[in-house]
C-alpha cells in the first residue's frame, strides 16, 4: 500500500481525517486507524472517514471511531465529508445524498463565495424504541429512568440518532464544567444496560434559552462536539418541554450548533459551520 492522501476537517472542534477512497479497495486495520487518529504519534482526530462510491447515492460514508471501531453515523463527520467532497470537486452539487450504516442522509451546503459555509444535514427521525436504540429495558420509551452507577443515581433519557445516546440533564445546582466526565462517561458508555455501548451527553439549560453540554463519545472519549449528540440532546430538550419549541441552540465546548425538530414524526436537522484544517500524506 502506497501513501494515502488525506484532508483534515473539523466541525466545532470535532475533527476528522478524510480520505478519498472512490474507485479504490482501500481498507485499514483497526491498529492503523488508531495510529492515524493518535494525537501524539499519528495525525490526530476523533474519527476517520473513507469517502466511497455508492450505487444509488452520491457517496457512501465509511466511518471509524478513533479506537478503530466502525460506527453507524456521525453528524459532524458527514457535514465535514460534504465540505471535503465540494473542496475536492468530487461533486459540485449543493445537496448530496449520502449513504451510511444508519441509512440515507441528505446534506445541504450553503455556498458562500465559492466555499461551503453553513452545512445542514437531515439526520432522519429520532428513535425512541429501546429495542432499536438499543437499551436493555422493556418499555415504550426511556425518559427520566433512574440508573444507579456505583454511588451515583442518574436520570437518563435514551434515544438513537442512528447511534445510541444517553442524555442526562443536570440539576440547577450542578456545575457542568466540574462534572467528572472522565469517571462517569466510560462507566455509562459500557454499562450492561447498553448492549452496543452508548454515547453520553451531560446537558444544562442556559439562561436566555438553549442548552450547553459536554460529550463522552463511544469509542472516543470526551470530545469538543458531537453532531448526533447535539441532535439527541436537542430532541430531548424539545420533547421534555412539551414541544413548545422546534429549534434549539446547542453550545458544545467547540462552538455552536443548531438543532431543529418540528414534530414527533419529523426528521431532525443539524446545522453548523465546518473548517478545513490541512492536507497531508500518510505512509502506512
Amino acid at each position: 500500500m502506497g501513501k494515502i492522501e488525506f484532508s483534515k476537517y473539523h466541525g466545532q472542534g470535532n475533527d476528522f481525517v478524510i480520505v478519498d477512497a472512490i474507485g479504490r479497495s482501500l481498507t485499514l486495520e483497526e491498529e492503523k486507524i488508531r495510529h492515524i487518529c493518535d494525537r501524539h504519534f499519528g495525525i490526530g482526530a476523533d474519527g476517520l472517514i473513507l469517502v466511497r462510491d455508492s450505487i444509488d447515492h452520491d457517496f457512501y460514508m465509511d466511518y471509524y471511531n478513533m479506537d478503530g471501531t466502525r460506527a453507524e453515523m456521525c453528524g459532524n463527520g458527514i457535514r465535514c465529508m460534504a465540505a471535503f467532497i465540494f473542496d475536492r470537486r468530487l461533486s459540485r452539487k449543493d445537496s448530496l445524498k449520502i449513504d451510511t450504516m444508519a441509512g440515507s442522509r441528505i446534506v445541504d451546503l450553503d455556498i458562500e463565495a465559492g466555499l461551503p459555509g453553513n452545512i445542514c444535514v437531515d439526520m432522519g427521525p429520532p428513535v425512541f424504541d429501546p429495542g432499536q436504540i438499543p437499551v436493555n429495558l422493556d418499555r415504550e420509551q426511556i425518559f427520566g429512568h433512574k440508573l444507579q452507577v456505583e454511588n451515583k443515581v442518574f436520570n437518563i433519557n435514551c434515544i438513537s440518532m442512528g447511534n445510541p445516546h444517553c442524555v442526562i440533564f443536570l440539576d440547577d445546582h450542578e456545575d457542568l464544567q466540574s462534572i467528572p466526565i472522565g469517571i462517569w462517561g466510560p462507566l455509562l458508555e459500557k454499562h450492561d444496560l447498553f448492549p452496543k455501548n452508548t454515547n453520553v451527553e451531560f446537558v444544562k439549560n442556559r439562561e436566555g434559552g438553549g442548552i450547553e453540554m459536554r460529550i463522552w463519545e463511544r469509542g472516543v472519549g470526551e470530545t469538543l462536539a458531537c453532531g448526533t449528540g447535539a441532535c439527541a440532546a436537542g430532541v430531548c430538550t424539545i420533547k421534555l418541554d412539551g414541544g413548545r419549541k422546534s429549534a434549539v441552540d446547542v453550545m458544545v465546548p467547540g462552538g455552536r450548533l443548531e438543532v431543529g425538530w418540528e414534530s414527533p414524526s419529523a426528521d431532525v436537522f443539524l446545522k453548523g459551520r465546518v473548517e478545513h484544517v490541512f492536507d497531508g500524506s500518510y505512509f502506512p
